[in-house]
């Protein structure tokens, strides 16, 4: 059965080159990628790759953190992975994460977003890559609102390993977050 294990270095918190200064694209890109993202079948390990796991991306439109500015950012512990999700503006074939809260300890639901008590419905926790429309490649950083990133490279050769196993869309994969020095 595979899992994946998404190994989270504690220093992908120090994400501020200067953390006197606000977020931004300029401040927010110190230790990105240091995470790792671990496929495995049973014990044995599948595939493992660089990945963003802290909520970087967190000024502007993406400030929805209500503790700590990276409030957003899947906390330790277990989450699923529901496979092939729709993409609407992303690149390639990305997962929604679901089941599991945020550093701020808010739920993050069956459809990969958080519900407010009125009932709005609050972002959206995918694994996705780095790849930006703009730029017409992978970006230089990885730049996350709560999401799990990595390369485009690297999100197709996971989606390679999952086709070859036959997962389907909707399918679940269980997942842990375990923080290490």
């Amino acid at each position: 059965m595979l899992n994946i294990v998404i190994e989270r270095n504690k220093k992908s918190y120090d994400y501020k080159v200067n953390p006197s200064e606000k977020g931004s694209f300029a401040n927010n890109w110190k230790n990105n990628m240091q995470d790792w993202f671990v496929l495995y079948d049973e014990d044995a390990e599948i595939v493992r790759f660089r990945c963003q796991s802290v909520a970087n991306y967190n000024w502007g439109d993406y400030a929805t953190a209500d503790t700590v500015e990276y409030g957003d950012t899947i906390r330790e512990g277990y989450f699923k992975v529901k496979c092939f999700v729709e993409p609407r503006s992303f690149h390639g074939e990305i997962h929604g994460i679901i089941e599991t809260k945020d550093v701020d300890g808010q739920w993050i639901g069956h459809d990969s977003m958080q519900t407010t008590a009125d009932g709005f419905q609050n972002g959206r926790w995918l694994i996705h890559d780095t790849w930006s429309k703009k730029l017409g490649k992978d970006s230089n950083y990885a730049w996350s609102a709560g999401c799990l990133i990595m390369n485009s490279s690297d999100l197709a050769s996971f989606n390679k390993v999952l086709h070859a196993y036959k997962v389907q869309p909707d399918e679940i994969i269980e997942g842990q977050i375990v923080e290490i020095e």
